[in-house]
């Protein structure tokens, strides 16, 4: 395994465990998560935020809009 590697399975990790944790805000750990890759260069900063112009990820962002104004 390579360095790269092992600081991604390091993230995911982490990350995993701060969800189940819960003492966190689940989109303050997204953007820790985001942060510790950009930091140690594994997503290229130009690159960091693509995902957020994804069709899914504005869905999945959209229900708990939803479900707040719904309630």
């Amino acid at each position: 395994m390579s360095i790269e590697q092992g600081i991604v399975f390091a993230v995911l990790g982490i990350t995993l465990a701060m969800f189940v944790w819960n003492r966190l805000r689940f989109d303050v750990v997204a953007m820790l998560a985001l942060l510790a890759v950009a930091v140690t260069g594994l997503v290229p900063t130009e690159e960091l935020f693509a995902g957020f112009g994804h069709p899914a990820v504005i869905t999945v962002a959209a229900v708990p809009v939803i479900m707040l104004v719904w309630t």
